[in-house]
């Protein structure tokens, strides 16, 4: 099933053991295959984003798409 990008700003972006860290406020796609390049992502107000093992600024972190193990209603990370 095809999914439009706008269709999942601002869901919930949960890492591997469930817990959200955030919602989506971006996304970047590899254009020549189609594939979700680059994630970014607004994290909660109780997690410090330089903690993280991501790129950010401020409380916004870049996630690379190899990170993203599904999208559902949720978008789940493998990490």
């Amino acid at each position: 099933m095809a999914i439009f990008g706008r269709e999942i700003l601002g869901n919930s972006v949960v890492d591997r053991t469930g817990a959200v860290m955030g919602s989506l406020v971006d996304l970047s796609f590899d254009l020549n295959t189609g594939l979700i390049s680059e994630l970014l992502v607004e994290v909660n107000a109780s997690i410090n984003a330089s903690a993280l093992p991501f790129e950010h600024t401020g409380n916004t972190v870049k996630i690379p798409g190899t990170a993203v193990a599904r999208i559902a209603e949720n978008i789940h990370l493998n990490v």
